[in-house]
């Protein structure tokens, strides 16, 4: 009879486990299939690697639009193109409210390659610290949406990076919120021209 009894309590077990086992893959691959849905591609400038997701904001695929046709001129205008890019950094960046979690960081593919890692940690533990995981769909947490940006100025120079002068853009730009919780308004950023793409190097 304790033998019966055993066999019961082990078949029971094994039978939660399963159960347990198989909301667990379920969960892990509604979370998978949820973020890939919202990071889907929907456009992109191959050969400059800026990509439009699914998820970008309207001003966000407006002036990528923009971008996209800009760089489809010969020859490119570089002032406009240094203007847009900067736009599309900062409306990507300082638009926390689309992001899926704290790693989720904006802005990426408009910095130089050499800084991305950095920028990414750096981001992660101040701007991004607090950003909630939305892989379920389920956030209650308030956060920014960028509304419109202005660039003010456009400054044509030169500045040395990694011991290397480029032709360089100094750009001061302004933006306002959908709602108005306090974050950064104002940067003045600093694109290099590296092989006919251009990348943001410094902000302040």
């Amino acid at each position: 009879m304790k033998k019966k009894n055993d066999r019961k309590i082990i078949l029971l077990f094994v039978v939660v486990g399963l159960l347990l086992f198989g909301f667990l893959i379920y969960r892990v691959n509604k979370d998978f299939f949820s973020k890939n849905a919202n990071k889907k591609q929907i456009d992109s400038i191959e050969y400059y690697g800026y990509t439009l997701t699914k998820s970008d904001t309207d001003i966000y695929k407006t002036t990528f639009k923009e971008l996209t046709k800009v760089l489809n001129e010969k020859p490119i205008d570089n002032t406009l193109y240094a203007k847009l890019i900067s736009k599309l950094f900062i409306i990507d960046l300082y638009t926390l409210d689309n992001k899926l979690s704290s790693t989720d960081i904006g802005g990426l593919e408009f910095l130089h390659k050499d800084l991305r890692d950095n920028f990414k940690e750096n981001m992660g533990s101040s701007l991004y610290k607090y950003v909630e995981s939305n892989l379920d769909g389920k956030r209650k947490q308030e956060l920014p949406v960028v509304k419109d940006v202005t660039i003010s100025d456009v400054f044509e120079t030169k500045y040395t990076y990694n011991k290397k002068e480029y032709t360089a853009y100094l750009v001061t730009a302004n933006w306002t919120y959908e709602k108005d919780l306090g974050y950064q308004t104002s940067a003045k950023l600093t694109v290099i021209n590296d092989k006919d793409i251009l990348y943001i190097v410094k902000g302040n």
